[in-house]
C-alpha cells in the first residue's frame, strides 16, 4: 500500500537529481522518503513498477486467504514467473521507448527509459541480437507465459474446448470404448 501511494503521488521534482532545488515541501504523500521509494522502483522497472504492488497484493492474498492457492503451493515457480513477466514487460517498454511510442512517460517518472534499467539491460545486453521484431516476439511470448502461469489459466484445455465444441473447458468427452464400458457396468448393476 505504501508503494502504491508513493507511486500515485510521485512528482519527479521532489528528487534533487531531477530538479534543483527540489519541491519544498515534497508533493509525494509519503514525503521525501516516499518520493525516493517510488523513484527507485521507477528507475529499476520503468512504468512496469506499477505492476509490482499488484503482484505483491496477489501473493499476499494467496498466502493469507488461500484465494490464489496455486501461488502459495508453487511459490518458487510463481516468483520465477512473476520475474519473467516483469523482465519481459520492461523489455517491451524499452523497445517502445526507442520507437517513440511511449511519449514523455519516462520524463514523468524520472527514469532513463519507459522500461527502466531492467528493460535497458535485458535488451541492450542480450535481446538486441534478435533485432527489434525478434525481441518483441520473444518478450511478448514470455509475457504471455508469465501471465498464464501466474493466473493458472489452462490455455491448452481452453483451446481444445473451443475447437472441439465442448460446452465447458474442463469437461472430458468420452470415447466410444469408455461409453461401452459404462454401458456394461450399468447393465451389470441392473442385474444385481
Amino acid at each position: 500500500l505504501l508503494l502504491v501511494v508513493a507511486q500515485l503521488s510521485f512528482d519527479q521534482h521532489d528528487i534533487p537529481f531531477n530538479n534543483a532545488p527540489p519541491n519544498q515541501p515534497p508533493h509525494n504523500w509519503i514525503g521525501r522518503l516516499g518520493a525516493y521509494f517510488a523513484w527507485g522502483f521507477f528507475l529499476m522497472f520503468g512504468v512496469t513498477a506499477y505492476l509490482v504492488p499488484v503482484l505483491f497484493a496477489a501473493f499476499g492474498v494467496g498466502y493469507l486467504f488461500n484465494f490464489l492457492g496455486y501461488l502459495r503451493e508453487h511459490s518458487r515457480w510463481s516468483l520465477l514467473w512473476a520475474g519473467v513477466l516483469l523482465v519481459s514487460l520492461t523489455g517491451l517498454l524499452h523497445i517502445m521507448e526507442d520507437s517513440g511510442l511511449t511519449g514523455q512517460i519516462r520524463v514523468q517518472i524520472g527514469a532513463h527509459t519507459a522500461g527502466g534499467l531492467l528493460g535497458f539491460l535485458t535488451f541492450e545486453y542480450g535481446f538486441w541480437m534478435l533485432g527489434k521484431i525478434g525481441a518483441i516476439i520473444v518478450y511478448a511470448t514470455l509475457s504471455l507465459i508469465g501471465v498464464l502461469f501466474l493466473t493458472n489459466f489452462r490455455l491448452g484445455e481452453w483451446l481444445r474446448a473451443r475447437f472441439d465444441g465442448e460446452a465447458e473447458p474442463g469437461a472430458k468427452q468420452k470415447t466410444a470404448p469408455e461409453e461401452a464400458a459404462l454401458e456394461r457396468k450399468a447393465r451389470e448393476l441392473e442385474k444385481k
